[in-house]
């Protein structure tokens, strides 16, 4: 009787020490040497899969002199097809951009101007404070959540490692000031943390965090955060956001009643 009262208990404490080795081993990320081309084919593929968005959003700006929030009408199309709506507290277009492939158009109390679709403006004319030169397809790449082009222009292999519960991607560059760095969910292959250089030379870093259930099928982000430098810009989205939906090109021209909004 004796022995069978010691052998239950430790067949017992045998029980948890082999299910917990099991829980620990669940978190571990296995990161091998040769698969940084599959992982980065991936968080391309998932990217990738988001070609369109329409939406209201909400965005907050912050630079060292002043905090600024309003209301964004957000369609965009990729590559560069985009339509950019700030609404003051009634509703009332208080600013717009649209690209619509050939032209870029801006209408804001900054700046009242007509670019060739290519070239870059000062993301201020869009979002005030935020003196930064970008592309109408950047541009769109931030409002898709994905990540700007030349974070994977490097030509050469990132270098894996894991961060805590998450993958983390070096790319080392002669040409680029400082280097690109992702951090990747290791289930899903979301990016969900971004460093990496402007073309001006400037250092920047964007954070996603994602909507709890898929949106149209897809993980999207519900809030994008970019900051470089002491600016800042979040964008919320609302829950329904629609994704990859057609979308009438005739919107990423202004209308007659958009370019008289009044100031």
């Amino acid at each position: 009787m004796k022995n069978s009262r010691l052998i239950k208990p430790t067949l017992i404490s045998i029980l948890i020490v082999f299910l917990t080795s099991c829980a620990v081993k669940h978190e571990v990320i296995t990161i091998e040497e040769n698969n940084a081309l599959e992982i980065l084919e991936k968080i391309e593929l998932y990217e990738g899969a988001i070609r369109s968005l329409k939406s209201f959003a909400k965005v907050k700006i912050k630079t060292p002199e002043q905090k600024i929030s309003y209301t964004q009408v957000t369609i965009a199309v990729r590559p560069d097809l985009l339509r950019l709506e700030a609404l003051n507290p009634f509703g009332k277009t208080v600013g717009f951009i649209s690209s619509d492939g050939t032209n870029i158009y801006i209408i804001s109390p900054s700046e009242r101007g007509v670019y060739e679709s290519g070239a870059t403006f000062d993301l201020a004319y869009v979002y005030p404070g935020l003196n930064l030169k970008i592309s109408a397809e950047n541009l769109v790449n931030l409002i898709l959540g994905r990540l700007p082009v030349n974070v994977y222009d490097t030509g050469t292999v990132p270098e894996l490692s894991a961060d805590g519960k998450r993958i983390k991607l070096v790319f080392h560059s002669d040409t680029s000031i400082g280097q690109n760095t992702l951090w990747v969910n290791s289930i899903n292959f979301r990016v969900e943390k971004a460093e990496f250089t402007l073309d001006n030379g400037k250092r920047a870093t964007i954070n996603y965090e994602y909507f709890d259930s898929l949106i149209d099928g897809f993980y999207f982000p519900r809030i994008v955060d970019f900051a470089s430098e002491g600016l800042s810009i979040s964008i919320i989205y609302e829950p329904d956001v629609e994704l990859n939906k057609d979308v009438d090109k005739s919107l990423f021209r202004p209308a007659p009643e958009v370019a008289r909004f009044e100031k």
